[in-house]
Protein backbone atom coordinates (compact mmCIF):
# COMPACT_ATOMS: atom_id res chain seq x y z
CA UNK A 1 0.00 0.00 0.00
CA UNK A 2 1.37 3.24 -1.37
CA UNK A 3 1.72 6.41 1.76
CA UNK A 4 1.78 9.85 1.64
CA UNK A 5 1.91 12.91 3.20
CA UNK A 6 -1.16 14.72 3.60
CA UNK A 7 -2.23 18.33 4.18
CA UNK A 8 -5.61 19.85 4.11
CA UNK A 9 -6.46 23.52 3.40
CA UNK A 10 -9.20 25.79 4.03
CA UNK A 11 -9.40 26.68 0.98
CA UNK A 12 -9.63 24.25 -1.55
CA UNK A 13 -6.74 22.93 -3.92
CA UNK A 14 -7.01 20.09 -6.40
CA UNK A 15 -3.84 18.51 -6.60
CA UNK A 16 -2.52 15.33 -8.21
CA UNK A 17 -0.06 14.24 -6.74
CA UNK A 18 3.57 14.31 -8.28
CA UNK A 19 6.43 13.12 -5.79
CA UNK A 20 6.04 10.45 -1.60
CA UNK A 21 6.82 11.10 1.96
CA UNK A 22 5.16 8.45 3.56
CA UNK A 23 2.69 8.49 6.61
CA UNK A 24 -0.47 6.41 5.94
CA UNK A 25 -3.86 8.27 6.02
CA UNK A 26 -7.33 6.40 4.92
CA UNK A 27 -10.53 8.34 3.64
CA UNK A 28 -8.63 11.28 1.80
CA UNK A 29 -9.22 10.05 -1.72
CA UNK A 30 -12.25 9.97 -4.23
CA UNK A 31 -12.91 7.35 -7.40
CA UNK A 32 -13.43 8.97 -11.05
CA UNK A 33 -13.74 7.78 -14.29
CA UNK A 34 -11.83 9.05 -17.12
CA UNK A 35 -13.65 9.77 -20.76
CA UNK A 36 -14.17 7.25 -22.63
CA UNK A 37 -11.16 6.47 -24.98
CA UNK A 38 -11.93 7.28 -29.01
CA UNK A 39 -11.37 4.20 -31.51
CA UNK A 40 -8.91 4.54 -34.28
CA UNK A 41 -8.30 2.03 -37.33
CA UNK A 42 -5.14 0.84 -36.49
CA UNK A 43 -2.77 1.31 -33.80
CA UNK A 44 0.27 3.10 -34.50
CA UNK A 45 3.96 2.83 -32.60
CA UNK A 46 5.50 5.42 -35.10
CA UNK A 47 3.90 8.95 -34.20
CA UNK A 48 6.46 11.50 -32.22
CA UNK A 49 4.86 11.16 -28.78
CA UNK A 50 5.79 7.59 -28.85
CA UNK A 51 8.72 7.02 -30.57
CA UNK A 52 10.74 10.04 -29.97
CA UNK A 53 10.67 8.77 -26.31
CA UNK A 54 11.35 5.54 -26.68
CA UNK A 55 14.45 6.20 -29.58
CA UNK A 56 16.43 8.13 -26.78
CA UNK A 57 15.64 11.45 -28.91
CA UNK A 58 14.51 13.25 -26.72
CA UNK A 59 14.52 13.12 -22.78
CA UNK A 60 11.81 10.65 -21.66
CA UNK A 61 10.70 13.39 -19.53
CA UNK A 62 9.94 15.70 -22.53
CA UNK A 63 6.29 16.44 -23.44
CA UNK A 64 4.74 15.51 -26.84
CA UNK A 65 0.86 16.12 -27.02
CA UNK A 66 -0.55 12.22 -28.01
CA UNK A 67 -1.67 12.00 -31.27
CA UNK A 68 -4.41 9.77 -29.92
CA UNK A 69 -5.74 10.68 -26.54
CA UNK A 70 -5.77 7.70 -23.52
CA UNK A 71 -9.17 7.10 -22.35
CA UNK A 72 -11.16 4.81 -20.44
CA UNK A 73 -12.07 1.30 -22.42
CA UNK A 74 -15.59 2.00 -25.09
CA UNK A 75 -18.14 -0.58 -23.52
CA UNK A 76 -19.25 -1.96 -26.83
CA UNK A 77 -15.02 -2.46 -27.85
CA UNK A 78 -13.95 -5.82 -27.76
CA UNK A 79 -10.31 -6.66 -27.34
CA UNK A 80 -8.43 -9.61 -28.81
CA UNK A 81 -4.63 -8.49 -28.42
CA UNK A 82 -2.74 -5.71 -27.34
CA UNK A 83 0.10 -4.24 -29.23
CA UNK A 84 2.55 -2.48 -26.93
CA UNK A 85 5.38 -0.07 -28.36
CA UNK A 86 8.75 -1.37 -27.58
CA UNK A 87 12.59 0.33 -28.02
CA UNK A 88 13.98 -2.20 -30.32
CA UNK A 89 16.86 -3.29 -32.08
CA UNK A 90 17.07 -5.29 -35.41
CA UNK A 91 19.95 -7.58 -36.52
CA UNK A 92 21.65 -5.35 -37.61
CA UNK A 93 22.53 -3.43 -34.28
CA UNK A 94 20.24 -1.10 -35.26
CA UNK A 95 17.68 1.02 -33.08
CA UNK A 96 13.81 -0.22 -33.85
CA UNK A 97 10.68 1.26 -32.77
CA UNK A 98 8.66 -1.93 -32.28
CA UNK A 99 5.07 -2.60 -32.23
CA UNK A 100 4.74 -6.15 -30.25
CA UNK A 101 1.47 -7.78 -29.84
CA UNK A 102 0.99 -9.88 -27.11
CA UNK A 103 -2.38 -12.36 -26.69
CA UNK A 104 -3.62 -14.14 -23.85
CA UNK A 105 -6.30 -13.40 -21.36
CA UNK A 106 -6.84 -9.75 -22.45
CA UNK A 107 -10.62 -9.59 -21.01
CA UNK A 108 -8.63 -9.89 -17.61
CA UNK A 109 -6.14 -7.09 -19.01
CA UNK A 110 -9.34 -4.84 -20.32
CA UNK A 111 -11.06 -5.55 -16.81
CA UNK A 112 -7.94 -3.87 -15.19
CA UNK A 113 -8.24 -0.97 -17.14
CA UNK A 114 -12.00 -0.39 -16.17
CA UNK A 115 -10.84 0.02 -12.89
CA UNK A 116 -12.25 3.29 -11.51
CA UNK A 117 -9.24 5.64 -10.98
CA UNK A 118 -8.48 7.41 -7.19
CA UNK A 119 -7.45 10.92 -6.43
CA UNK A 120 -7.32 13.02 -3.76
CA UNK A 121 -10.25 15.24 -2.72
CA UNK A 122 -10.41 18.69 -3.45
CA UNK A 123 -9.36 19.92 -0.20
CA UNK A 124 -6.28 17.39 0.22
CA UNK A 125 -2.50 18.32 -0.99
CA UNK A 126 -0.13 15.79 -1.02
CA UNK A 127 3.61 15.67 -1.28
CA UNK A 128 4.60 11.83 -3.06
CA UNK A 129 7.78 10.60 -3.32
CA UNK A 130 7.01 7.90 -5.82
CA UNK A 131 8.21 8.62 -9.32
CA UNK A 132 5.85 6.60 -11.85
CA UNK A 133 5.64 6.45 -15.46
CA UNK A 134 3.59 4.20 -17.50
CA UNK A 135 4.15 2.71 -20.44
CA UNK A 136 4.57 5.21 -23.85
CA UNK A 137 2.28 4.04 -26.24
CA UNK A 138 0.26 0.81 -25.62
CA UNK A 139 -3.33 0.02 -27.45
CA UNK A 140 -6.26 -2.53 -27.30
CA UNK A 141 -7.51 -3.88 -30.96
CA UNK A 142 -9.80 -5.78 -31.68
CA UNK A 143 -10.72 -8.95 -34.71
CA UNK A 144 -10.77 -5.94 -37.22
CA UNK A 145 -7.83 -4.35 -36.39
CA UNK A 146 -9.88 -1.03 -34.67
CA UNK A 147 -7.73 0.23 -31.74
CA UNK A 148 -7.36 2.51 -28.53
CA UNK A 149 -5.16 3.63 -26.11
CA UNK A 150 -6.31 2.67 -22.24
CA UNK A 151 -5.37 5.56 -19.56
CA UNK A 152 -3.79 3.88 -16.64
CA UNK A 153 -5.83 3.90 -13.56
CA UNK A 154 -4.38 6.38 -11.47
CA UNK A 155 -3.59 6.36 -8.07
CA UNK A 156 -3.49 9.12 -5.18
CA UNK A 157 0.46 9.09 -5.86
CA UNK A 158 0.59 7.64 -8.80
CA UNK A 159 -0.98 4.73 -10.48
CA UNK A 160 -2.07 1.66 -9.88
CA UNK A 161 -0.44 -1.87 -9.90
CA UNK A 162 -2.97 -4.09 -11.71
CA UNK A 163 -2.38 -3.40 -15.21
CA UNK A 164 0.62 -4.00 -15.20
CA UNK A 165 0.50 -7.75 -13.16
CA UNK A 166 -2.52 -8.68 -16.16
CA UNK A 167 0.02 -7.98 -18.77
CA UNK A 168 2.71 -9.32 -17.57
CA UNK A 169 0.37 -12.37 -18.00
CA UNK A 170 0.35 -12.21 -21.98
CA UNK A 171 2.84 -13.40 -24.81
CA UNK A 172 4.32 -12.11 -27.88
CA UNK A 173 3.21 -13.51 -30.73
CA UNK A 174 4.59 -11.03 -33.06
CA UNK A 175 6.68 -8.11 -33.45
CA UNK A 176 6.53 -5.29 -36.27
CA UNK A 177 10.02 -3.56 -36.29
CA UNK A 178 10.58 0.19 -37.84
CA UNK A 179 13.45 1.20 -38.33
CA UNK A 180 15.10 4.67 -36.89
CA UNK A 181 17.08 5.51 -39.91
CA UNK A 182 21.14 5.75 -38.84
CA UNK A 183 20.94 5.51 -35.15
CA UNK A 184 22.43 2.17 -33.32
CA UNK A 185 20.75 0.66 -30.62
CA UNK A 186 23.71 1.37 -28.43
CA UNK A 187 23.13 4.90 -28.69
CA UNK A 188 22.76 6.45 -25.08
CA UNK A 189 20.36 9.22 -25.70
CA UNK A 190 20.24 12.36 -24.35
CA UNK A 191 20.92 13.29 -20.52
CA UNK A 192 20.80 16.52 -18.63
CA UNK A 193 23.89 18.74 -19.13
CA UNK A 194 24.69 19.07 -15.44
CA UNK A 195 24.01 17.21 -12.19
CA UNK A 196 24.07 18.70 -8.58
CA UNK A 197 25.73 17.25 -5.66
CA UNK A 198 23.98 13.73 -5.13
CA UNK A 199 25.75 12.26 -2.20
CA UNK A 200 26.44 13.21 1.82
CA UNK A 201 29.28 11.80 3.92
CA UNK A 202 28.22 9.30 6.10
CA UNK A 203 29.08 8.65 10.43
CA UNK A 204 28.37 4.90 12.31
CA UNK A 205 25.31 7.37 13.89
CA UNK A 206 24.09 7.78 9.95
CA UNK A 207 24.37 3.74 9.32
CA UNK A 208 23.26 2.46 12.48
CA UNK A 209 19.84 4.92 11.78
CA UNK A 210 19.26 3.44 8.49
CA UNK A 211 19.95 -0.10 9.96
CA UNK A 212 17.21 0.67 12.73
CA UNK A 213 15.09 1.85 9.67
CA UNK A 214 15.79 -0.99 7.11
CA UNK A 215 12.07 -2.82 7.65
CA UNK A 216 9.83 -0.36 8.32
CA UNK A 217 11.17 2.33 5.89
CA UNK A 218 10.27 2.61 1.82
CA UNK A 219 11.76 0.90 -0.28
CA UNK A 220 11.83 1.44 -4.37
CA UNK A 221 11.10 -2.00 -4.58
CA UNK A 222 7.40 -1.26 -3.12
CA UNK A 223 6.61 0.46 -6.24
CA UNK A 224 6.22 -2.55 -8.97
CA UNK A 225 5.56 0.01 -12.13
CA UNK A 226 8.10 2.26 -11.06
CA UNK A 227 11.11 -0.02 -10.16
CA UNK A 228 11.60 -2.92 -12.95
CA UNK A 229 14.35 -5.35 -11.95
CA UNK A 230 13.66 -8.51 -14.07
CA UNK A 231 11.74 -7.00 -17.08
CA UNK A 232 14.39 -3.94 -17.12
CA UNK A 233 15.14 -2.83 -20.56
CA UNK A 234 18.29 -1.56 -22.13
CA UNK A 235 19.37 1.31 -19.24
CA UNK A 236 20.71 4.47 -20.23
CA UNK A 237 23.53 5.96 -18.02
CA UNK A 238 23.91 9.31 -17.55
CA UNK A 239 27.77 9.97 -16.55
CA UNK A 240 29.03 13.37 -14.87
CA UNK A 241 32.62 14.49 -13.29
CA UNK A 242 32.68 17.15 -11.32
CA UNK A 243 29.04 17.65 -11.75
CA UNK A 244 29.33 18.05 -15.23
CA UNK A 245 28.59 16.08 -18.60
CA UNK A 246 30.92 13.09 -19.08
CA UNK A 247 30.53 10.54 -22.27
CA UNK A 248 27.12 8.20 -21.71
CA UNK A 249 26.43 5.14 -22.61
CA UNK A 250 23.81 2.48 -23.02
CA UNK A 251 23.54 -0.93 -20.74
CA UNK A 252 23.05 -4.42 -22.87
CA UNK A 253 20.23 -6.39 -21.48
CA UNK A 254 22.24 -8.66 -19.66
CA UNK A 255 24.17 -5.91 -18.04
CA UNK A 256 21.00 -3.94 -16.93
CA UNK A 257 19.54 -6.84 -14.89
CA UNK A 258 23.25 -7.34 -13.35
CA UNK A 259 22.30 -4.10 -12.19
CA UNK A 260 19.27 -4.13 -10.91
CA UNK A 261 19.38 -7.48 -9.42
CA UNK A 262 23.09 -6.09 -7.58
CA UNK A 263 20.72 -3.14 -6.40
CA UNK A 264 17.87 -5.22 -5.42
CA UNK A 265 20.38 -7.08 -3.26
CA UNK A 266 22.66 -3.96 -1.89
CA UNK A 267 23.27 -4.03 1.82
CA UNK A 268 23.23 -0.65 3.48
CA UNK A 269 26.73 1.11 2.65
CA UNK A 270 28.96 1.94 5.82
CA UNK A 271 30.24 5.22 6.65
CA UNK A 272 31.71 7.21 4.06
CA UNK A 273 33.97 10.49 4.43
CA UNK A 274 35.16 10.77 0.82
CA UNK A 275 33.53 12.81 -1.68
CA UNK A 276 32.43 11.51 -5.70
CA UNK A 277 33.73 13.57 -8.51
CA UNK A 278 32.43 10.48 -10.81
CA UNK A 279 28.67 9.93 -10.37
CA UNK A 280 26.10 7.95 -12.89
CA UNK A 281 22.39 8.78 -12.81
CA UNK A 282 19.83 5.75 -14.03
CA UNK A 283 16.11 6.23 -14.81
CA UNK A 284 14.72 2.68 -14.35
CA UNK A 285 12.95 1.53 -17.54
CA UNK A 286 11.29 -1.60 -19.07
CA UNK A 287 12.05 -1.32 -23.35
CA UNK A 288 7.84 0.01 -23.38
CA UNK A 289 9.60 3.44 -21.07
CA UNK A 290 7.57 2.56 -18.03
CA UNK A 291 9.44 2.80 -14.97
CA UNK A 292 10.71 5.52 -13.02
CA UNK A 293 12.55 4.65 -10.23
CA UNK A 294 15.86 6.65 -10.56
CA UNK A 295 19.00 4.98 -9.16
CA UNK A 296 22.44 7.60 -8.43
CA UNK A 297 25.62 5.97 -8.53
CA UNK A 298 29.19 7.07 -7.18
CA UNK A 299 31.78 5.80 -9.74
CA UNK A 300 34.79 6.84 -7.36
CA UNK A 301 34.69 7.91 -3.94
CA UNK A 302 32.88 4.90 -1.90
CA UNK A 303 31.42 3.28 -4.67
CA UNK A 304 27.61 4.22 -3.67
CA UNK A 305 24.18 3.59 -5.04
CA UNK A 306 21.01 5.53 -3.49
CA UNK A 307 18.58 3.03 -4.12
CA UNK A 308 16.22 3.94 -1.22
CA UNK A 309 18.95 5.30 0.49
CA UNK A 310 22.93 4.88 0.98
CA UNK A 311 23.82 1.21 -0.14
CA UNK A 312 26.96 -0.76 -1.52
CA UNK A 313 27.21 -2.62 -4.65
CA UNK A 314 29.87 -5.19 -6.07
CA UNK A 315 32.77 -3.28 -7.49
CA UNK A 316 32.15 -5.16 -10.70
CA UNK A 317 28.67 -2.92 -10.98
CA UNK A 318 30.97 0.10 -10.28
CA UNK A 319 33.16 -1.01 -12.91
CA UNK A 320 29.99 -1.73 -15.16
CA UNK A 321 29.12 1.64 -15.21
CA UNK A 322 32.75 2.75 -15.89
CA UNK A 323 32.72 1.61 -18.99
Amino acid sequence: MRKFLVVTFIVAVSVFAVAAMYLSVRGDSVSFTPAVASVVDHAECTTPDISVPLSGLAQMDSQFPPTTEPGYPPSDFEPVALIRCERGENAAGGLTIDAVRLEGDVSAVAEAFRTDSQRFRDNISADCAIREIVPVGLWFVDASGNAFRPAWPSAPCGFQDAPLETLDTLHEVSRQQHPIDAISADEPGICTDSIGSLFDLTTPDDVERSVRSENTGYSPLDSPLATPVDDVGRLQVCRYNLGRESPHIRLTLTDSAELMHAAAAAPIAPPCDLIAQQVASIDLRRADGSGGTQVLAELDGCQRIRFGGYRQIPTSITELLSR
